[in-house]
């Protein structure tokens, strides 16, 4: 049977990738043919070995990829021809092949060039240009007499004729005087030094290099007295040259001012120069609804920033470069038009709007629908840029112009909504923050390029911290933005820390060591599990509270119950705590923002006594519209919206109107409230604590009651007695839907003297270590704490607030005498001490010698 010739190059490759791997008695994989393609001449194997991609290196690095596929040659070959059925010529060659093993994230062969530091997407931009041909092959080396050596000559891309593909013939080619100026340079290229081409000697066409080449211009066969710059290679890439007779280009002379100022995404992502799109599949739609409209077909993608509205813009551009592909002749072309480009160079007046309407002129004269994409689209509207804003809300209003429009929620309030008539020609798509899962498909595939650029590669473990962790730990971002950042960051440090050499793979250590530096968090108890954390919550709790074993431990049942999912659509935990002033309530709603959220600051604490009018639930929600301060937002919704994650303590709630606590009713039952702007507010990932003294004068006036008779002390009542006087007293003050809600109602009874000499001695461990920042140290002895506690350190019905009293007067106030006078240098040790009743401070060295002593 005879191999056509389309299918002859094709066959050969699959051919000799299959001997490779019998060679090395391995498995035949994608691998193997992209080393096939290397240990080959022509276009293809130029390309490869251009990026330092020799075929043994390329199967050394392919040992370590499996492929999915049973038979991974037959599938990228089929995908090869395919792509050759649309080339120009209709013939697939091993440039096809290339392009099709890079279409499949998948292979082995993309994730071994992943794994080399290959910048897929120039390689793929690189490919398709010389298969098109749109680019020449890159010019050739000459030897010390001028003559190209017969081992470099490459062929160029031309009709396929009849040689023999286990012996390629090498025929010479015409070489150019430059290259054409691309419109999509990358990044750095034309920045670079340029230097004109070295001369070489005329080299007399051939057959095959004599028919001109569509979109490359050959250049003559001798050499220009002044031949102009060539643009300098970054990483031995070719420089892309974007054609002018591609069906996508924009048409220069009809379009010289749109060409010059815009950026043609259609055609981009035609040519594979942009990464593609990760989801956003129902933000595209809607906006390609939008577009395809007849009237109002304009778009404004509202969303936070970092929240990936320019990658909805790009995928609208993919979306359109598919239309255009099936069907050239309905062709759309998406054009980004930056602010900054259209507003340079136009300080005469008149100028400006002059430039807006010769971009409105050829959009008309194009011929095809060109829609406009405006990335920070309200600093056109708001920017004093009146003569092009006027300009284009009379393009708007008459239909000649689509546009695509990128903004903030805020900068669209400020510079949309008061000005109804430009609001009403664009059609708003909400650009919502993906969720964790959606947000770690999208960082996977950003960290392939993340890996190429810092050499190393990410664990999808250490892709699922950043994104997890950053989502409650960094509010005040969006994903994917900041998880994007961290991963970046770490490689970054990574790389700078390994030196030269094989880098280490970035994990979730990496990552919680740059997460720890940017939330101030520490770095253990990042990388501490939420399993390890719940089981361990009593403990957790007991090290900041004194006391309240109970409570504590109905504490932590109820947060280990909702953590795990049983009650997901409310808060993790609602907890009403009451007793008299003193005995822990706060402290309590400290240590667990501590032990869930791993810092006493992700707490938002309202004092309820302030709202104790009706019209104070405009605070918590935000005034309603038409009122003064309703863009501000709530006190309470804007803390939630800002960190989720967090403790929300409402402090004497008692205290508050009834209207105010009725608003709290579906944050109790549903985890969910409704600011003043309408927007929902998710209270899933709080911890609500209720603090009140309700009940406490009850409880104290059963304590102070004497029994009949002749006894002189008062009547000892049980604790549960107290608690239920308390319960009692707390049931009939609150609403009773919202009593009701509550998950736990715990009743702090008071401190005993063992108690308090306790929080003694955790306050002078914490006045301890302060001094020890000043390099002195505190010792104390036994007896101090029986001594504060008879100075007034200890009163039943105010809880561990006199200790604190007493520790400021008897303690803190002579030590900082002390060291004003200077009787406690660094390095030196105060001694606390009891002497005739009174507590003495005492300066000594450390070899103990006395320094000085303050009463």
């Amino acid at each position: 049977m005879t191999i056509p010739r389309s299918q002859a190059e094709l066959v050969t490759l699959r051919k000799l990738a299959q001997d490779l791997a019998a060679a090395r008695k391995e498995r035949p994989t994608s691998v193997h043919l992209l080393a096939a393609i290397a240990s080959r001449e022509g276009q293809a194997g130029e390309l490869l070995r251009e990026r330092r991609l020799e075929a043994d290196a390329l199967l050394k690095a392919g040992r370590s990829f499996d492929e999915d596929s049973p038979d991974p040659l037959a599938r990228a070959v089929v995908a090869a021809r395919e792509l050759g059925k649309r080339a120009p010529l209709g013939e697939p060659n091993a440039l096809h092949l290339i392009l099709a093993l890079l279409a499949d994230r998948s292979s082995a062969a993309h994730r071994a060039l992943v794994q080399a530091g290959v910048d897929t997407a120039r390689l793929r931009t690189a490919a398709m240009q010389r298969s098109l041909g749109v680019v020449a092959a890159r010019r050739l080396p000459q030897t010390a007499g001028g003559k190209t050596t017969e081992a470099d000559r490459r062929p160029a891309l031309q009709k396929p004729t009849r040689i023999d593909l286990d012996k390629p013939t090498p025929t010479k080619r015409p070489t150019g005087t430059g290259v054409t100026v691309p419109l999509f340079p990358p990044p750095g290229r034309l920045g670079q030094e340029q230097r004109p081409p070295a001369k070489s000697a005329p080299i007399p066409p051939t057959s095959a290099t004599a028919t001109p080449i569509p979109l490359s211009a050959p250049a003559p066969a001798k050499p220009a007295e002044n031949p102009p710059k060539q643009a300098a290679r970054q990483d031995a890439a070719i420089v892309p040259v974007i054609p002018e007779g591609h069906p996508l280009a924009l048409d220069r002379a009809k379009t010289p001012t749109l060409a010059a100022l815009g950026k043609n995404l259609t055609l981009a992502a035609c040519l594979g120069e942009m990464e593609p799109v990760i989801g956003r599949d129902l933000e595209v739609d809607a906006a390609l609804d939008i577009l395809a409209k007849k009237n109002q077909n304009s778009c404004l993608l509202v969303g936070p920033a970092g929240v990936g509205k320019t990658s909805v813009a790009r995928g609208i551009a993919e979306r359109l470069a598919r239309e255009a592909d099936a069907d050239p002749s309905s062709a759309r072309l998406f054009v980004e038009l930056a602010v900054s480009e259209l507003v340079a160079g136009t300080g005469t007046r008149g100028a400006l709007a002059e430039r807006m309407n010769a971009i409105l002129r050829e959009i008309r004269e194009e011929g095809r629908v060109v829609i406009l994409f405006v990335d920070e689209i309200h600093e056109l509207f708001s920017g004093g840029l009146d003569e092009a804003t006027a300009e284009i809300k009379l393009a708007l209003a008459r239909g000649d112009l689509r546009m695509v429009g990128a903004t903030t929620p805020e900068e669209q309030r400020r510079s949309f909504e008061p000005d109804p008539a430009l609001a009403r020609r664009f059609s708003v798509v909400e650009i919502e923050e993906p969720d964790e899962e959606s947000a770690f498909l999208l960082c996977k595939q950003v960290c392939a390029g993340l890996g190429a650029h810092h050499g190393l590669s990410y664990a999808d473990e250490s892709i699922a911290s950043a994104v997890s962790w950053s989502v409650r730990y960094l509010p005040g971002r969006a994903l994917p933005d900041k998880a994007i950042g961290i991963l970046d960051l770490a490689g970054a440090r990574v790389k700078r820390r390994a030196g030269p050499g094989k880098l280490p793979p970035v994990g979730p250590p990496e990552v919680a060591e740059v997460l720890a530096s940017l939330a101030d968090i520490p770095e253990e108890r990042l990388l501490e599990t939420d399993r390890e954390r719940m089981l361990n919550l009593e403990k957790l709790l007991a090290d900041r509270v004194v006391g309240h074993s109970a409570p504590l431990g109905r504490i932590a049942r109820v947060l280990r119950r909702n953590a795990a999912g049983i009650r997901a659509d409310r808060p993790l935990g609602t907890f009403l705590l009451l007793g008299p002033t003193g005995v822990g309530k706060t402290e309590t709603a400290k240590a667990i923002a501590e032990a869930l959220f791993h810092s006493v600051d992700a707490m938002t604490r309202l004092d309820l006594s302030e709202y104790s009018e009706a019209h104070a639930t405009a605070r918590l929600i935000g005034a309603p519209p038409g009122y003064v301060g309703h863009e501000a937002g709530g006190q309470l919704t804007e803390a939630v919206r800002r960190r989720a994650y967090q403790v929300i303590l409402l402090d004497e709630i008692e205290k508050a109107h009834r209207d105010v606590l009725e608003a709290f009713l579906q944050v109790f039952d549903e985890g969910r409230m409704t600011d003043g702007r309408g927007r929902r507010v998710d209270f899933t990932n709080t911890v609500i604590v209720l603090t009140s003294n309700l009940g406490a004068a009850e409880a104290g006036a059963l304590k102070s009651e004497r029994s009949v008779g002749f006894s002189r002390g008062a009547t000892q009542v049980s604790p549960d007695k107290l608690e239920s006087t308390m319960l009692a007293a707390a049931r009939g003050a609150l609403p009773p839907e919202l009593y009701n809600r509550i998950d736990e109602v715990l009743v702090f009874g008071p401190l005993g003297k063992v108690e308090v000499k306790e929080v003694a001695r955790r306050l002078l461990a914490a006045l301890g270590r302060g001094l020890e920042e000043k390099g002195i140290r505190l010792d104390v002895e036994p007896a101090v704490l029986d001594v504060l506690l008879a100075e007034g350190g200890f009163d039943e019905g105010l809880g561990a607030r006199p200790m604190k009293r007493a520790i400021m007067r008897h303690v803190e106030a002579p030590i900082a005498e002390m060291i004003l006078r200077g009787e406690l240098p660094s390095g030196s040790v105060a001694l606390l001490s009891v002497d005739r009743g009174q507590i003495v401070v005492d300066a000594v060295d450390e070899a103990g010698g006395e320094l000085a002593t303050g009463a």
